[in-house]
């Protein structure tokens, strides 16, 4: 056993339903250099369900109180898109890491708000694109660096992703341009970044959206 693990809470950790349930709680739960302390939801039953299925010692219904915890090294934020900035602002702002799914803040501005204050603060803000620990984009972008493909002058990208009308009444929120999380900042933007991953930054771009 590892000594000096890691010690995460996750807010959304739901047990039932969301990405915190299908992959971060599986994923840091089979990682040996962390240790799942905390689990917070909106309210106190839920997060008690979630403890006690993932075996976490404590249960927040309260993301204040849990980024204060002095037995929480690093904060996982993992709800919906709205909500991101002020979560991770309060996290940073008691020391801790973070990590947070994309995209980072509603808009540039929030983005640019919780780096300057990691920065600051001397912590790590990480955001999870997940595309970059996929091991078929891993392999890819091995093999466009060895030259497999050859020199790569130009790429095209074409995605087909169900629009706001097909995601039902459940998620209003995607709706509103003004919030942040929609199938182009979130889907889309997956997409984009596994190709810069694999080839480079942007030197030019063209783009149509319908």
């Amino acid at each position: 056993m590892l000594e000096n693990k890691i010690r995460i809470g996750i807010i959304g950790a739901n047990a039932n339903y969301g990405w915190s349930m299908r992959a971060h709680l599986p994923a840091l739960l089979a990682l040996p250099e962390y240790e799942l302390t905390a689990v917070c939801t909106s309210n106190a039953e839920t997060a008690a369900e979630s403890a006690k299925a993932y075996g976490a010692r404590l249960a927040f219904h309260d993301y204040q109180e849990m980024v204060v915890h002095p037995d929480i090294d690093l904060v996982s934020v993992s709800v919906r898109v709205p909500l991101h900035h002020d979560m991770v602002m309060a996290a940073l702002q008691a020391g801790k890491h973070v990590f947070c799914e994309w995209p980072l803040g509603a808009n540039l501005d929030e983005a640019q708000e919780m780096a300057s204050l990691a920065r600051s603060q001397g912590v790590t803000n990480m955001v999870g694109l997940q595309a970059r620990g996929a091991p078929a984009i891993l392999h890819l972008k091995e093999l466009i660096s060895q030259g497999y493909v050859g020199e790569v002058l130009a790429c095209n990208m074409t995605m087909f992703l169900p629009g706001v009308l097909q995601r039902g009444l459940s998620m209003p929120w995607m709706a509103d341009r003004d919030k942040g999380g929609n199938t182009l900042t979130i889907g889309t933007g997956h997409a984009i970044d596994a190709l810069c991953f694999c080839v480079g930054e942007f030197k030019e771009i063209s783009a149509k959206v319908a």
